[in-house]
């Protein structure tokens, strides 16, 4: 009798071990093959579903971005009349070492219209946009343009713009006006109504009497080419 409930006590243990074990197993069950809540399907789709469907909005912006830039007004619908005369003063240069001399002074006037660009060996836009503006040069010369091009550098390290122009291409720039820093600079500049502190690059246009026409800021695009060619053309 004195055994009865030791082993009464053990098979409520096992009973209960099992019991659990059951449970256990039930929920297992359970929960696997219960549907699964909103969000976790909509983890599930994002994980194993196909692309989102914002790749069409992505290939827009895209195809925009890479649409050819529309050609802007330089000088408004016609160069303005001119306040300034172009300054006759001399000015440095600097030319590369198998390339000539340029003038004293730069030329302007005498029929033809003249694009100055201002430009620094150490300015990235500037040195983008120089083969740009030659390439203009040449297109409204075959074309018979009353046009020409001249540059003025306005570097302060002498050595870095000479550098740069002895390892220009044959088709690049090999030499160069210089406002050097300074009274230099400053005198020019002040004198053609131009700010000392400008961002480059920046340009002026030269009307065929040497009058300045207007300033262009911030570098040349493609585009800009049949603004310039209709200005020197006259309309």
């Amino acid at each position: 009798m004195g055994r009865l409930p030791t082993l009464s006590s053990g098979w409520r243990l096992a009973w209960f071990f099992a019991s659990v074990a059951a449970s256990n197993a039930c929920d297992t069950v359970s929960r696997k093959d219960a549907p699964m809540a909103t969000n976790e399907r909509s983890q599930a789709i994002t994980q194993k579903g196909p692309a989102p469907v914002s790749t069409p909005m992505t290939i827009a912006v895209a195809t925009q971005s890479a649409a050819p830039k529309q050609p802007r007004k330089l000088c408004g619908e016609r160069p303005e009349e001119p306040a300034h005369t172009f300054p006759k003063k001399r000015l440095s240069r600097a030319a590369a070492n198998d390339a000539s001399e340029l003038p004293e002074a730069l030329p302007v006037g005498s029929g033809k219209w003249t694009w100055v660009n201002f430009w620094a060996a150490w300015c990235a836009p500037c040195k983008e946009e120089i083969p740009r503006l030659l390439g203009f040069e040449k297109r409204l010369a075959a074309a018979a343009a009353p046009f020409r091009l001249s540059f003025v550098s306005l570097d302060d390290d002498a050595r870095q713009l000479r550098d740069f122009l002895d390892t220009q291409p044959a088709s690049g720039l090999h030499a160069s006006y210089w406002l050097k820093e300074g009274s230099e600079r400053e005198d020019w500049l002040k004198s053609a109504g131009q700010s000392l502190d400008a961002p480059l690059p920046f340009h002026l246009l030269i009307d065929p009497r040497g009058k300045i026409r207007c300033a262009i800021q911030g570098a040349v695009e493609d585009a800009d080419y049949s603004a310039i060619s209709a200005i020197v053309a006259g309309h």
